[in-house]
């Protein structure tokens, strides 16, 4: 734990309001999303001025059952990490490094300690340990057979419009191409444990990141084909040497029009090399039906720009800019 500073990053009595109010309603009574948005609700009327609390992330320490960790805004200073635990528990032993804001005692229960640690976008490792030790949730998973929307831009903008479109439609869309760990730590706030997944396109390094999926640019070519079938190997190989067990997707992006016959001879090559990926992008030419029918044979989802059609209506992906884009793409075709 590191000395208490003269400025603290919030006021440790607004940090006691938060904490009474978690212990108050959350102790021995199982985290919901119902009960986080209840103290979310209970929350707004505290006026709190130094710090903005996200509940959705609330979470309590995997060993200690009275210790808390609550993601939020502080006024003075970068967003933080509260940890919020009694005094009989032990200081975290997942954060080594946290700001002490007070030890305090509960009017009808026994003494508080709160600590803090910096949590940021660019906090990578802080934000790696807190899906790693306290909830895998937050870790981005391959998308599967789901239909997804994939926004390159303001990832807490886009979740918000994910979870308007899920109670829409019943369906996760929640999908994303951009940095790791600021689309984790996105999640992480928003309380998004439902499953997303993020992309990044990969050319000579692989980053070392886990991205859940990798997409390759090709020509739709025998040449471009290697190249898919290389740039996955290496894929493979850089996650098992960073012991990553997690499985993830494999993208192929062709850079020029592909037609149902040149999709099928790519695809059918690449299962038979066991470098088979699960979603396939570009622009397409010929019968759409047809490309949807060589989609659906090999269990590919395929890509396309928000102002294409989708081949296959019950499959695919879309990708575009930001939430307002996402927004304008869903009233036209969901």
């Amino acid at each position: 734990m590191t000395p208490v500073p003269l400025d603290l990053p919030l006021r440790p009595a607004e940090a006691t309001e938060l904490a009474n109010l978690i212990f108050e309603h959350a102790e021995r009574k199982p985290l919901t999303d119902e009960l986080r948005n209840r103290l979310a609700g209970r929350a707004a009327v505290l006026k709190l001025e130094s710090v903005t609390p996200y509940f959705g992330s609330l979470e309590r320490d995997p060993v200690h059952p009275s210790a808390y960790y609550l993601a939020v805004d502080a006024q003075q200073g970068p967003p933080q990490l509260l940890y919020l635990a009694t005094s009989t528990a032990p200081t975290s032993s997942i954060y080594h490094k946290a700001l002490l804001i007070g030890r305090m005692r509960r009017a009808n229960g026994p003494e508080m300690v709160i600590n803090a640690i910096p949590f940021g976008p660019c906090d990578r490792e802080a934000v790696e340990t807190f899906a790693a030790r306290i909830n895998a949730a937050f870790y981005p998973q391959p998308q599967g057979a789901r239909s997804t929307i994939t926004i390159e831009e303001d990832p807490a903008a886009a979740f918000r419009l994910f979870r308007t479109l899920q109670k829409r439609t019943g369906k996760n869309f929640a999908a994303f191409a951009g940095d790791y760990h600021a689309v984790m730590w996105s999640a992480i706030r928003a309380g998004w444990r439902t499953g997303y997944t993020v992309g990044v396109c990969v050319s000579a390094a692989i980053p070392e990141a886990a991205y859940s999926r990798y997409s390759v640019n090709i020509a739709p070519t025998a040449a471009g084909w290697k190249t898919a079938e290389e740039t996955h190997e290496q894929i493979r190989r850089t996650r098992s040497a960073l012991k990553i067990a997690r499985t993830f997707d494999f993208e192929v992006m062709f850079d020029a029009p592909v037609s149902a016959e040149t999709l099928h001879d790519a695809l059918e090559h690449l299962r038979a090399v066991a470098h088979a990926p699960q979603l396939a992008g570009g622009s397409w030419t010929g019968d759409l039906e047809e490309i949807a029918a060589v989609a659906r044979q090999f269990q590919v989802t395929l890509s396309s720009a928000s102002t294409d059609p989708a081949p296959d209506p019950a499959r695919f992906n879309y990708r575009v800019k930001s939430a307002i884009d996402a927004e304008s793409l869903a009233e036209r075709f969901l």
